[in-house]
């Protein structure tokens, strides 16, 4: 591409002025993740006549509002609307002020593109900056250990890395790339060691770029406030405006039952809920846990009912002969009632969605502590969802009255106003200080994407 770059810049001293600022968006959008075709640099070198250089502006237009990939193929559980912007009319050019618009308005895609451009610098200046005889040991001084700080930072390789000595942090930090890369994990920065950062560079740019593009699958602008469920994060994030946000710790759904990708409202919260179990969870795990523990179901305070119907009749749970039900034979329902071991805990976000789940609380807090909380069949528990509840409620001017309810009457409130709510997947996304950090690829999402790119 960069050959084209260099004929472009030459090209552009003779184009008319009305072109030149076409042309130079179009040799812009490499920023954004949105590779411009070789067929079209050609075009753009070869002097193209205003009416074709509509036509790529046009097009291209459509990748800045829409992304550059079907989203159906390229990520098929990806179910949010899109929302794109009326595309004008065949007679109507774009101004270069509408094509800055098309850009999501979101401050997170600003933060992957400014980490696009630190990585492909490092990409470009690695060698210069740590030539091939430069090996570091540990305690040795040297201004390019100030530079190794950037760019391990960058790859989000290391948490806190200054001054010009080269640390154990340092060793540390490169030992573990060695392993990565089957390297001698001596720890220091030698020839390997920097190829293997490069390597590392490499893949994250592909990263960022993928996730650039998941960004401009979502609708340009988001409704504020907003609750988004960051399913990588393994957060829940109630988003006031584009500044402000609180985080809460999540659990979300495991690999072979993962949280969907889509948006819907937040409706209702209920209080004290009753889990009503799901057939597919009800003929395996709870089957499963009953017939290794008999008396499971009673213990933690199921109550049976003898089919899926609204009217079914309770069935006392001795009654049944466990031992010689399975799952293909499993008929009937299992609700849990509300107390300290309901799974559910004491709140529920609803939200009415095909896929069946919700925000909720927990019964056992303790797995907030775990790094990777991959726990859930695909809900999403919230910790410290009491607050999160109130924000909702503060915000809708409405009165916070659980604690005077008994912890075992189960009800409902109707918000005010319903609340948006995202579920999305990003493995690449700015923490609250700004920092892009890079993140498990839990679901196994980005091969395709980072392979087109």
């Amino acid at each position: 591409m960069h050959r084209w770059v260099v004929m472009l810049i030459g090209f552009t001293l003779h184009a008319k002025a009305d072109n030149t600022a076409y042309i130079n968006w179009i040799a812009g959008l490499p920023d954004q993740g949105i590779p411009v075709e070789d067929l079209d640099w050609q075009r753009l070198v070869a002097s193209p006549s205003p009416a074709v250089l509509q036509q790529m502006v046009r097009r291209y237009a459509l990748y800045v509002d829409r992304g550059r990939l079907d989203k159906r193929l390229f990520q098929p559980g990806w179910q949010i609307d899109d929302q794109p912007r009326k595309e004008k009319d065949q007679s109507q050019r774009y101004s270069i002020d509408d094509l800055k618009s098309l850009e999501p308005d979101l401050p997170q895609y600003r933060a992957l593109i400014n980490s696009l451009k630190k990585l492909k610098n490092w990409s470009l200046m690695a060698a210069q900056e740590f030539p091939d005889d430069l090996i570091f040991f540990k305690d040795d001084q040297h201004p390019a250990v100030a530079r190794l700080n950037e760019w391990l930072m960058d790859l989000d390789l290391a948490e806190h890395l200054e001054g010009s000595v080269y640390t154990q942090a340092h060793k540390d930090v490169l030992t573990q790339v060695q392993l990565q890369f089957d390297l001698m994990p001596d720890g220091r920065l030698g020839i390997m060691t920097r190829q293997a950062l490069l390597a590392i560079t490499h893949e994250r740019i592909r990263t960022l770029k993928a996730n650039l593009e998941r960004l401009r699958w979502l609708p340009s602008t988001l409704p504020y406030p907003h609750i988004r469920v960051d399913i990588a994060g393994f957060n829940v994030a109630w988003v006031k405006n584009k500044t402000h946000h609180k985080i809460h710790k999540a659990i979300v759904g495991m690999r072979h039952k993962q949280t969907p990708v889509f948006n819907d409202q937040v409706e209702s919260v209920t209080f004290n809920p009753v889990w009503k179990v799901p057939h597919s969870i009800a003929a395996h795990s709870m089957l499963r846990a009953e017939r290794k523990e008999p008396g499971f179901l009673k213990r933690e305070g199921f109550v049976v009912y003898e089919s899926w119907e609204d009217r079914a009749p309770a069935v006392a749970i001795d009654k049944v002969n466990w031992r010689s039900m399975t799952p293909g034979i499993f008929r009937y329902r299992l609700e849990q009632q509300p107390g300290e071991k309901n799974r559910l805990g004491r709140f529920k976000l609803d939200l009415p969605n095909q896929f069946g789940v919700y925000l909720h609380d927990t019964d056992k807090p303790e797995l907030f502590e775990e790094e990777r909380r991959m726990f859930s069949s695909g809900c999403t528990r919230v910790e410290g969802i009491a607050d999160l509840i109130q924000t909702i409620f503060h915000q809708q001017s409405m009165a916070w009255v659980h604690k005077t309810a008994p912890e075992e009457l189960t009800y409902k409130r109707m918000l005010f106003q319903p609340v948006p709510i995202y579920f999305v997947y990003f493995t690449a996304w700015p923490d609250e200080s700004g920092r892009v950090r890079f993140r498990e690829d839990i679901y196994r999402q980005d091969a395709a994407m980072t392979s087109w790119f």
